[in-house]
């Protein structure tokens, strides 16, 4: 079926960008575990930085992080039932120079967030978008940046930019299902082309299984999730188009909490020595910052 040109107006392009980067992410969960995960062996206690850890934190021994598997490469589950990823490897390097134990409080996800702000939580963690939005409830060390891009099948041609008529799928409740494909269905609409038909997929796994299957044209996740998903296709699925809407991602904290400043000087020294890199290469990432902030997001 051949599709028409895009007719995307400058204002219509300009109300998606902002209202895409107003959101972050988000995705399925499930039920509240408990893997307190051990510090790696190679690193020391950094004493300065221990120092400084609220007393509570301090006196409980344990850094408690609230997550939610799957989502990889971020968070995932492994074969011997316990969590893993990236964002897994980092905190694990973070606890180690604080002198804490990682403590891994597997929830749903929309679980995670209000478990910071009302104290159940030290620390919220799965590849949430450090956004303005959030920033207004809680506080946001970044540590690594990702954004949006599309997958398709090989041998398949979709431009994210013209969709329109198109099925896509993306994992219910990720700003990709609320955010980005609602308002580029809407636009295609509003220039008369026929809506995008989006599939909401109960977990990111259903969601890539949508499309490997045909019952899906093309899937949007966060850049991340799309280069782990096509890494491990064996060449059935490959990225359809580039990253867009790239943002820095942010581990969530409560509003003006002592912890904020510790966070970030351990998450930045693991930046300045070279950890961060080697724990994104071993997940096939390309993201790293240099400097890592507290509330860094700029929309």
């Amino acid at each position: 079926m051949s599709r028409k040109p895009s007719r995307w107006t400058p204002a219509l392009l300009i109300s998606l960008v902002v209202t895409l980067l107003v959101a972050g992410c988000g995705s399925d969960g499930g039920d509240r575990q408990t893997d307190e995960s051990k510090p790696p062996a190679s690193g020391a206690v950094d004493a300065d930085l221990a120092g400084r850890v609220p007393d509570d934190i301090r006196a409980a021994g344990e850094l408690t992080v609230g997550t939610s598997a799957p989502y990889e490469p971020m968070v995932g589950m492994g074969e011997d039932g316990q969590l893993t990823g990236f964002d897994v490897d980092v905190l694990n390097g973070v606890a180690k120079l604080l002198g804490l134990r990682l403590n891994l409080q597997q929830t749903k996800f929309e679980q995670i967030l209000p478990g910071v702000v009302d104290g159940t939580y030290d620390v919220g963690s799965r590849g949430f978008f450090d956004t303005r939005a959030r920033q207004k409830t809680m506080d946001m060390v970044t540590y690594f940046r990702g954004g949006t891009q599309w997958a398709q099948r090989s041998g398949d041609t979709v431009d994210p930019n013209n969709a329109c008529g198109r099925t896509v799928a993306a994992a219910a409740g990720t700003v990709q299902h609320t955010v980005e494909l609602p308002a580029k269905s809407k636009a295609c609409v509003t220039v008369g082309d026929k809506p995008i038909k989006i599939v909401a997929a109960p977990t990111q796994d259903d969601a890539v299984r949508a499309l490997t299957d045909g019952s899906a044209d093309a899937m949007s996740a966060d850049s991340v999730v799309v280069a782990t998903t096509v890494r491990r296709s064996a060449d059935e699925l490959t990225a359809a188009g580039e990253v867009f809407d790239s943002q820095p991602y942010g581990f969530a904290i409560a509003k003006k909490s002592p912890l904020g400043e510790v966070l970030q000087s351990a998450v930045q020294k693991l930046i300045d020595r070279g950890e961060m890199t080697t724990i994104a290469q071993k997940w096939g990432l390309d993201g790293e910052i240099n400097a890592s902030t507290i509330n860094g997001a700029t929309i």
